[in-house]
């Protein structure tokens, strides 16, 4: 016998010699004491535990009799087994409506499409494109049953010149029992507020508001006048009031973390933590964008993934936000307080449904499975104008990428994790592929280090 290779083990109390205990396929989640610890690292028969706990650590998953390659073997089946059962079998429909937007955010990763060197034409999608798209939505979704949704995204889709299109497109998708999630910038909805309110339990919003007034005109101008904060919160607290649902997204860095504070004590203002249909949540900005250091001079200081989610904790911005403002942490703490309740969690067979099946229908007739690289020819996965097809050469990049196959396979953390970002190991690599933590086992041990003071500490040390 000997410990399983995908034990995760983090000390969480150094007063009390105390470790969490997890294992990765059999999702068994323990709390230990330094002899068990000891015992798991050396296998030392001499270590004083009794037979009952060594027997209850076999039945666990904590020790095995598999050996080092058989175990490994065990976990590229167990992902392999959850990835075909994904794969082109459950999908995700977006619309971009157009390459157009009338906001000029500093890290917008669309930059160069959208305005920059490799700017794409501005027409919108046309009927004949979406009564093609939605065949195609049709026949792939003629199984789905419970709620079908259909993103729509851009360029930013709600955009006053849209009117007709977004109209069409809703109405068509209403008339199939769709609702619709959107991810806008919020400037031009007061061209839409009637429509919205017709169709209000049709609509969930993702909008970015970055910071209070001034960070956030500083990082997303409007490109005529500058100023957008106030357009955005305006119709924001329209949708609030009106009872749609809207999910704030605070992009942060170190420098709108500062402030954060203050745009949570404006969102309490506007008296939006008061109606169930608001949230918002605080994400990490990947792309490095130029901050003000504290000598005034620019810098380029950027968060880690793990950095970033010690500060939100450190800064009680979740209490800060009456309950109503999360991190984004990859559904970390989910998982976690999942476990902790013995509730059944999936094994992550892929980071997203970029990898298992995300269409994206865009303007020029091609499908994408990534927003990231939209508008990226050499990033899609196909065409569905004149007729839908997934080009080989290209879905299979996206759509076979088999974390079994990589070397993230020997990683204790690679069944919650799924492979990290392919996109983000592209922008970082150069290479489009899955190995790309993004800081997750960091993360991981701080969140299990929370979640023991917050949910498992206290009734430890009462019992």
């Amino acid at each position: 016998m000997r410990s399983s290779s995908y034990n995760i083990v983090v000390k969480v109390d150094d007063k009390d010699g105390r470790y969490a205990l997890l294992n990765s396929y059999t999702h068994a989640f323990d709390i230990v004491n330094q002899d068990v610890y000891q015992y798991l690292k050396t296998q030392d028969e001499k270590n004083s535990i009794s037979d009952e706990t060594k027997e209850k650590l076999v039945k666990r998953g904590y020790m095995t009799s598999l050996s080092k390659e058989d175990e490994t073997e065990l976990v590229k089946r167990l992902l392999n087994k959850i990835y075909d059962e994904v794969r082109l079998k459950n999908f995700g429909f977006h619309f971009i409506i157009s390459y157009d937007c009338n906001l000029r955010c500093v890290y917008c990763y669309e930059d160069p499409i959208l305005n920059g060197c490799a700017c794409l034409p501005k027409d919108r999608i046309t009927k004949e494109q979406v009564d093609k798209a939605y065949e195609i939505i049709i026949e792939k979704d003629k199984h789905k049953t419970g709620r079908k949704t259909i993103h729509l995204y851009g360029g930013e889709p709600f955009l006053a010149e849209n009117y007709e299109m977004l109209e069409y497109i809703v109405n068509k998708g209403k008339d199939l029992g769709y609702v619709f999630s959107v991810t806008s910038n919020g400037y031009d909805l007061d061209k839409y507020l009637d429509f919205i309110e017709q169709n209000r339990k049709l609509f969930s919003f993702q909008i970015t508001i970055d910071g209070v007034e001034d960070i956030h005109n500083e990082r997303k101008p409007h490109f005529k006048n500058q100023d957008s904060f106030s357009k955005i919160t305006s119709n924001v607290d329209r949708l609030v009031k009106m009872g749609v649902s809207v999910s704030i997204r605070i992009n942060t860095d170190p420098y709108t973390m500062e402030r954060v504070d203050e745009l949570l004590a404006y969102f309490k203002e506007r008296d939006w933590y008061q109606h169930p249909n608001f949230k918002a949540y605080c994400a990490l900005l990947r792309k490095e964008v130029p901050i003000k250091g504290q000598d005034g001079k620019l810098s380029k200081e950027m968060f880690t993934q793990s950095g970033f989610y010690h500060t939100f904790l450190e800064k009680g911005l979740e209490e800060k936000g009456h309950g109503k403002v999360m991190c984004q942490d990859y559904n970390v703490q989910t998982v976690l307080a999942g476990l902790l309740l013995g509730k059944h969690i999936s094994y992550k067979s892929c980071f997203c449904g970029a990898q298992s099946g995300s269409l994206i229908f865009d303007p020029l007739g091609d499908m994408y499975s990534c927003w990231d690289v939209v508008g990226q020819r050499e990033y899609r996965v196909g065409r569905y104008i004149p007729d839908f097809e997934l080009e080989d050469r290209f879905a299979n990049r996206w759509f076979d990428s088999k974390i079994s196959e990589c070397n993230c396979i020997r990683c204790k953390y690679v069944l919650f994790c799924g492979g990290g970002c392919p996109a983000n190991a592209m922008r970082t690599t150069g290479k489009l592929q899955s190995g790309e933590c993004n800081d997750y086992p960091r993360l991981f041990n701080a969140a299990i280090q929370h979640i023991y003071n917050e949910k498992i500490k206290n009734g430890i040390n009462e019992s």
